[in-house]
């Protein structure tokens, strides 16, 4: 009974172990200590934690690059090269103007004269006669430039007399262009002839008072293209109305009447020398 008493209550190797380790104190590892056969171990910089970018100072980020888009870039092309072409274009003509200083030319309204005058009455009840006339017109072309052409195109002619409510039109015709050289004058001789046109009773009276007093007003109309040139060049061509008159006939056997010119909506008067 003492033996195994004995037996059970000695403790055993490992339990003495056990027991000397929990008594032993626990040295702690210094910082920075490591291993000597430990593996060295990369930082993990994925597993860093950046700043929130509210606590970085703007200055710290990097410029960004501002990339064009191609749509923006073919809009600035288009702009630049029609800044470019403009630009030439005034130069040239800036140079064009100083060198040849180009001047209008110079049309006037000569004379005018009526062959022909008659009225024949119609039917007695509608209270019409037909007008029969013939006229002459005579318009006085004059390049002023001494280094420039004017190519005149066909022409258009219209003649009109009378004033007001009263204005009647003694018919049209068409001219044949021609050129006018430097320093030129060139006297264009236009007859119209109108047969069979109707006039009331009112106006044949009017109408045929001024032309015994010499009062009859006289409008032409021309209506042609005229283009400047350089020797035998062309430079430009534009459309161009000519109204010559609204004076009497009394006033034109006189002195010429000046015409008016209309060339791109703008008015140009036609000035004496």
């Amino acid at each position: 009974m003492e033996k195994n008493r004995d037996h059970t209550t000695s403790p055993t190797g490992n339990e003495e172990m056990e027991a000397e380790k929990f008594l032993k104190p626990v040295l702690q590892k210094p910082p920075g200590y490591r291993e000597p056969h430990a593996p060295l171990e990369t930082p993990n910089t994925s597993s860093r934690r950046r700043p929130p970018k509210h606590m970085i100072p703007p200055s710290f980020y990097p410029p960004k690059k501002r990339r064009w888009s191609r749509c923006r870039l073919f809009c600035c092309s288009c702009c630049i090269t029609v800044a470019i072409v403009l630009l030439l274009l005034v130069l040239t003509v800036s140079v064009f103007f100083l060198r040849y200083s180009p001047r209008l030319p110079v049309v006037r309204l000569a004379s005018f004269r009526v062959t022909d005058f008659n009225f024949s009455r119609g039917k007695a009840d509608d209270g019409l006669s037909q007008l029969t006339a013939k006229t002459t017109a005579k318009l006085d072309f004059r390049n002023p430039n001494g280094k420039l052409r004017y190519y005149y195109g066909d022409a258009d002619v219209a003649v009109r007399v009378g004033d007001g409510d009263f204005e009647t039109s003694l018919g049209s015709t068409k001219v044949n262009g021609f050129v006018e050289k430097p320093g030129n004058r060139t006297v264009v001789i236009v007859p119209i002839n109108v047969k069979g046109q109707q006039v009331d009773d009112l106006t044949v009276k009017r109408l045929r008072a001024e032309m015994k007093s010499k009062k009859l007003v006289v409008k032409v109309t021309v209506k042609t293209k005229v283009g400047l040139a350089v020797g035998r060049r062309r430079i430009v061509t534009v459309g161009i109305s000519l109204s010559c008159g609204g004076v009497t006939l009394q006033t034109l056997d006189k002195q010429m009447a000046k015409c008016t010119i209309t060339m791109l909506k703008w008015y140009v008067h036609s000035i004496n020398d």
